[in-house]
């Protein structure tokens, strides 16, 4: 039973990696505009129309979110004698070593590389991965979505310890309070101009629809169509009055809210559709899901390092040839860190996991603690 839930979950890792290939296609895109990369006016004009409207980069950063809400929280509910103690490991041993490598790799070519100042916490705080909750930037940007997750992670945990995580009134609730937060940050971020963040319960919110549509596609639990049918309308519904209110002024990210709209009404389209009518299961795709995370954290690095390689060359290399070659390059690195620390280190945290969670108790068989009763499989 299982591997056929591991096998339905595929589409899901093509998700992850078709969405980290199109951070990387953003982030390229803005280069290659801002550098008037290439011969032909026409192909940088195209994408600053296209640019005008859609944030690819945040389309793939909100599928992240509704894959994390999709799949994390159900590994809480694997068999094991101290279920939060193994998601705490499990989730450390996964997000932290690959994360930690790519801090000195980020330093080097983001702050010494660039001649910037390498303020006394940046490090330290980075290490935390809690960095911006103490007021420290992040010395890759896109570090900020993993905060997210965090929260995510915590309010996962507090919602299973009470036991509302497979509960629909418990993530409907969670759902709407999230949305309700976010349109309060955005009036007051209208009302008194300044930048309340406004993404973070939106984010939160993505991930438990992810959870609730979760539980009435895939688990196919009776009773969970409505309530994901009201998140799915309570967002639908939210985000025009939340872009509206938070980006009809430009507060130094491009921002418009029209752009908000269509990037997350869009989004949410594309993981639907992918996750549930056109589902991508070949070998490729599903195994740039697995190499997804090292793409998407060391994805910056590789594109600094291939603008400086490009120096002098700018007008002659078109904006897609330079997008192209970063992404196969960051895919190779990726490779290699997937290979070399990320495998690895999920396997040490199933180790420590299984040596230290899941001990049974004196005078218990090993056996009889596997055969423990969960109430779900975890994706």
């Amino acid at each position: 039973m299982i591997d056929a839930v591991m096998r339905r979950l595929h589409c899901i890792d093509s998700i992850r990696g078709l969405a980290a290939l199109a951070v990387i296609y953003a982030h390229t895109v803005e280069f290659g505009l801002r550098a008037q990369l290439g011969p032909s006016p026409l192909e940088r004009d195209l994408l600053g129309h296209l640019t005008a409207y859609l944030d690819v980069g945040k389309i793939a950063v909100t599928l992240f979110f509704a894959v994390s809400g999709f799949v994390v929280p159900f590994s809480l509910f694997k068999p094991s004698r101290r279920p939060v103690l193994a998601f705490a490991v499990s989730r450390f041993f996964r997000l932290y070593p690959a994360y930690w490598l790519s801090i000195p790799c980020g330093l080097l070519v983001l702050f010494v590389w660039a001649g910037r100042d390498v303020p006394n916490l940046l490090v330290p705080a980075n290490m935390t991965m809690l960095q911006q909750f103490l007021g420290v930037e992040n010395i890759i940007g896109l570090y900020w979505t993993l905060q997210i997750e965090l929260i995510f992670y915590a309010i996962c945990v507090g919602l299973f310890v009470i036991g509302r995580l497979d509960d629909r009134t418990g993530a409907v609730v969670c759902a709407l309070s999230l949305i309700a937060a976010a349109v309060v940050l955005a009036g007051l971020r209208f009302h008194l101009e300044r930048k309340f963040p406004v993404a973070v319960p939106l984010s939160l919110a993505v991930m438990f629809w992810g959870l609730c549509l979760r539980y009435h596609v895939f688990e196919q639990r009776a009773g969970w169509g409505s309530p994901s049918a009201l998140v799915t309308a309570a967002l639908i519904l939210a985000v025009p009055l939340v872009s509206v209110l938070a980006y009809n002024r430009d507060m130094g990210f491009h921002e418009s809210w029209v752009k908000y709209v269509i990037t997350y009404w869009l989004a949410m389209a594309l993981f639907a559709l992918l996750a549930v009518k056109v589902r991508i299961e070949g070998r490729v795709f599903v195994g740039l899901g697995a190499i997804s995370y090292s793409i998407y954290l060391f994805g910056p690095v590789v594109q600094v390092v291939l603008e400086h390689a490009l120096a002098g060359y700018e007008p002659v290399v078109p904006v897609h040839v330079f997008a192209a070659a970063t992404a196969l390059v960051t895919v190779g690195v990726a490779t290699l860190m997937y290979r070399w620390i990320e495998r690895p280190a999920i396997a040490l945290g199933r180790h420590v996991v299984h040596r230290f969670g899941d001990r049974p108790r004196l005078g218990e068989s090993a056996v009889a603690v596997a055969a423990a009763p969960n109430r779900r499989l975890a994706g």
